[in-house]
């Protein structure tokens, strides 16, 4: 039972990584911040030509909120593996630490 738990594991942790590792390297990662730049130079050029036209110009104007796609689902699944992580993290601490005091 042990067994196929810890293989299960081993499997999920090699899928997202292969998972993770496919986004970067196709430039997920970099296509979003180029987007958001272009989207950004966008609206500069439309502030200047509504401060050239003499527009009444607020900052409101030229922000789009980002819409919010995340559900409860979401969110839940972010929070777990969010202490996943912290649980994760506070172990190999605690691992290091043990093999520091070993080696001194």
């Amino acid at each position: 039972m042990k067994k196929k738990v810890f293989k299960g594991l081993i499997l999920i942790t090699i899928v997202c990584f292969f998972g993770l590792y496919y986004a970067y390297s196709n430039g997920y990662y970099e296509k979003r911040q180029q987007d958001k730049v272009i989207l950004t130079n966008e609206m500069i050029e439309e502030f200047e030509q509504d401060i050239k036209d003499g527009k009444d110009v607020t900052i409101e104007n030229y922000f789009e909120e980002e819409k919010d796609y995340s559900s409860r689902v979401s969110r839940l699944s972010l929070n777990m593996s969010d202490k996943a992580s912290n649980i994760v993290d506070s172990a190999i601490k605690y691992i290091f630490r043990k093999l520091g005091s070993v080696v001194e």
